[in-house]
């Protein structure tokens, strides 16, 4: 059985030495065969290196940065910064050469020293302010300021 911190450590080490690093191939160091994330839409090996492959190829230069991890368990929660330029589509939008920020959370199972389960989540709207394809809209007259009631566009 793994300890706290060594759950912890591993996490990490997937987010600094595999994606930072691009060392793709040591995947099956991180995760178990069996891997399964966000609710089962990423199964597998295969299916992990696939997702990371499209989210570089929509942001090739991102880099991760730990925040914080906390540990219960055989279970971490890691909250992470990314940032990185939008050079390919992504979702059905065009390159913009923006500059991205996005800040989130994963929670990840481990068992046997790998991961095999992941729940994560991001603050998209962050993204997709910075990419411009959505705006605040703002109010005109007196108040021009934010409130609860305004929309997105």
């Amino acid at each position: 059985m793994n300890t706290e911190s060594e759950n912890k450590l591993l996490a990490r080490r997937l987010l600094e030495e595999v994606l930072n690093q691009r060392e793709f191939d040591r995947l099956a160091e991180f995760l178990a065969p069996d891997y399964v994330a966000d609710y089962g839409t990423i199964v597998g090996l295969q299916g992990a290196r696939d997702h990371i492959l499209v989210f570089l190829q929509c942001y090739p230069d991102f880099f991760v940065s730990v925040d914080g991890q906390v540990a219960e368990g055989d279970t971490v929660v890691t909250w992470f910064t990314m940032r990185g330029t939008h050079l390919g589509e992504f979702a059905g939008v065009p390159p913009t050469g923006r500059q991205i920020t996005l800040h989130g959370i994963n929670i990840q199972k481990i068992h046997s020293g790998r991961i095999v389960e992941q729940w994560g989540g991001s603050n998209s709207l962050e993204a997709l302010l910075a990419l411009g394809v959505v705006q605040w809209a703002r109010k005109t007259g007196a108040d021009s300021g934010f409130s609860s009631q305004q929309e997105l566009r």
